[in-house]
C-alpha cells in the first residue's frame, strides 16, 4: 500500500485535528486522547463538506452545512442513515505523518462461514 507524507507531529502541539486533501478526498489527521494518530475521511456523506470545519465536541463533528453528526473515532453517522466515514492507514516515521493514498478496505465477515455452526 502506498503512503504519502501529509503532516508533521509538531503541527499537533496546539491542535488535535488537521484536514488535508489527498487525490480529491478530504482526510482528517487526528491526534487521539492517547496521543496516537489516526486518519479518517472527513468529507460529509451528504454533500462532501469538510466536517472538521464545523462544530467539534469531543469525538463528534457536526457538518457545517446541514448538521450531520459523525463519530470521528468510528466514522459512524450519528443522526442520519448514512455510510460510515472510511479509515486510512497511518504511520509515523520520525516526525513525519504518512497516510495511505486510498481508504482501507473493511473486511466483511462472510455470513456463510457460520452457517453450519
Amino acid at each position: 500500500m502506498d503512503y504519502i507524507e501529509v503532516a508533521n507531529v509538531h503541527e499537533f502541539t496546539n491542535q488535535r485535528i488537521k484536514s488535508v486533501t489527498v487525490f480529491g478526498s478530504k482526510v482528517g489527521i487526528i491526534k487521539g486522547a492517547d496521543s496516537e494518530f489516526y486518519a479518517i475521511e472527513v468529507g460529509c456523506k451528504h454533500q462532501g463538506a469538510d466536517i472538521t470545519r464545523g462544530h467539534i465536541s469531543g469525538d463528534v463533528a457536526t457538518c457545517p452545512r446541514h448538521g450531520w453528526k459523525y463519530d470521528l473515532v468510528t466514522g459512524e453517522c450519528l443522526n442520519q442513515n448514512a455510510a460510515p466515514l472510511r479509515r486510512y492507514g497511518l504511520k509515523v516515521e520520525g516526525e513525519a505523518i504518512l497516510i495511505t493514498t486510498k481508504p482501507l478496505v473493511e473486511e466483511k465477515e462472510d455470513p456463510l462461514l457460520h452457517f453450519f455452526d
